[in-house]
């Protein structure tokens, strides 16, 4: 693709020798789609060597269960103000556009959580935070080739990955920092002035204690052999043991990219399919309204040990796969096990998640949309390496602690709140917009009602 060779791999035996066992031939992401802005280059999915392993080691522990559990109270607060929303505006109407209801929450929960600022997504129009967030998801076909084929000096000249809205977001975090730092040097007192978000999260973080705060569970669908490699792979003496303030605002702005579309149609296709299933959104309540206390609440423990809702989300993550597949280049010539091809330095090898989830050498009728294929023993069945939601091995996704959370719980206060509906014009098929590595539906509309 462009002028690199991309070489495509969905056999899980090599996916397993490239992502974990070999992982020191495959240490960096692609090389297609990185950043020309000088500061979002500096985020996790875009460095390299050891740059990338010191900053993956600083902010790993900004993503365990401790630090979680401070950011429940936030989406709790977003899911309130949500579900106003839809009690006021959408419920008497009868039907949701899911597309861009679920993103109002997605973006609420970004401005809250991410860059620590109280939003107004659902009065059209009226917040310049939402509008320019919003803009950076308007995809061009143009820009995505541009992205691939024009050098990165051609691409800041043209301003094609330099627009507007990421010198607004970037100065929006620098504000946020300054910020801080000021009201705490006017403490009279010397105390520290909390803020629950992950831009204070980052500015806290530091290399020393990272290595002892990490979860064993870091990595929630990983095994002995990736946990082994990952310690491994993150061993390295750090000198610089904190984020710098441009690694900050650029892990920040990853963070908006790729936690607010994966986030707001993965409740929004799970929703989807509950309206298009109802034994599976009346056995998934049942689950649900067990668990939550008097009040209608649920708190982290008990969230995370809700199976069915657990295999629900795992469904949903395989069945509607993101299409952009999972990325590594080779830093050394490798013999791709025994197929007698030899990846050479500077190859980028690409894993079609989309594919590898709907292969019916892994997954008995995989176009169907089935829960069960994730509970007990039928989870357990499931070849390794053959379902990558969140990537594999040392370079896997860092948030998806975060993101399980966020889903989660959205799904529970709305399968909990509202029942789900298949209307006549509800589309099925799906229709997609389709570009370069990227799919999204165009629209999907069910019926809504609030329970009894």
């Amino acid at each position: 693709m462009g002028n690199i060779p991309v070489l495509n791999i969905a056999d899980p035996d090599l996916i397993r020798d490239i992502m974990v066992k070999d992982f020191h031939a495959f240490t960096d992401r692609t090389k297609l789609w990185t950043s020309a802005n000088p500061v979002t280059a500096r985020n996790i999915n875009h460095l390299s060597g050891d740059d990338w392993k010191r900053v993956r080691n600083i902010i790993s522990p900004v993503f365990t269960s401790r630090k979680m559990r401070q950011m429940f109270p936030e989406i709790r607060g977003c899911l309130q103000t949500f579900m106003t929303h839809l009690d006021n505006e959408v419920v008497p109407v009868g039907q949701m556009e899911l597309v861009s209801t679920m993103a109002k929450f997605a973006m609420d929960v970004i401005g809250r959580c991410v860059f620590a600022t109280q939003i107004n997504v659902y009065t059209p129009g009226e917040d310049i935070f939402v509008k320019l967030a919003q803009a950076k998801f308007n995809f061009s076909p143009w820009d995505e080739l541009f992205t691939l084929i024009l050098p990165k000096r051609i691409q800041r000249w043209l301003r094609v990955s330099d627009r507007d809205v990421d010198r607004y977001f970037i100065e929006h975090v620098r504000k946020v920092i300054q910020e801080r730092k000021e009201k705490q040097l006017s403490q009279q007192d010397g105390t520290q002035i909390k803020y629950v978000d992950f831009i204070q999260l980052l500015l806290d973080a530091d290399y020393s204690s990272s290595t002892s705060t990490i979860d064993t569970s870091e990595q929630l669908h990983e095994g002995s052999e990736e946990s082994a490699m990952r310690r491994q792979a993150m061993n390295i003496a750090v000198t610089e043991k904190r984020l710098t303030e441009d690694e900050v605002i650029a892990q920040a702005f990853l963070f908006h990219l790729v936690g607010y579309l994966s986030t707001s149609l993965t409740v929004g296709y799970t929703v989807y399919e509950l309206a298009m299933n109802e034994t599976i959104q009346e056995r998934l309540y049942d689950e649900i309204a067990g668990a939550v206390d008097a009040d209608g609440e649920i708190d982290y423990e008990t969230l995370l040990g809700l199976k069915y809702l657990d295999a629900v989300f795992s469904e949903t993550a395989r069945h509607h796969s993101a299409a952009i597949p999972l990325a590594r280049v080779a830093n050394t010539d490798y013999k791709l096990g025994d197929t007698g091809i030899v990846v050479k330095k500077g190859q980028q090898v690409e894993v079609p998640i989309y594919a590898l989830h709907h292969s019916s050498e892994y997954y008995s009728d995989p176009f169907q949309y089935n829960p069960d294929r994730f509970m007990g023993a039928n989870r357990t069945s499931i070849m390794p390496h053959a379902y990558l939601p969140f990537g594999s091995g040392p370079r896997n996704c860092v948030g998806m602690r975060f993101a399980m959370i966020e889903i989660k719980l959205a799904l529970v206060h709305l399968v909990l709140r509202y029942k789900f509906t298949r209307l006549i014009h509800t589309e099925n098929p799906i229709n997609y917009r389709r570009l370069i590595h990227v799919k999204f539906p165009l629209s999907l509309t069910v019926g809504i009602n609030k329970r009894e």
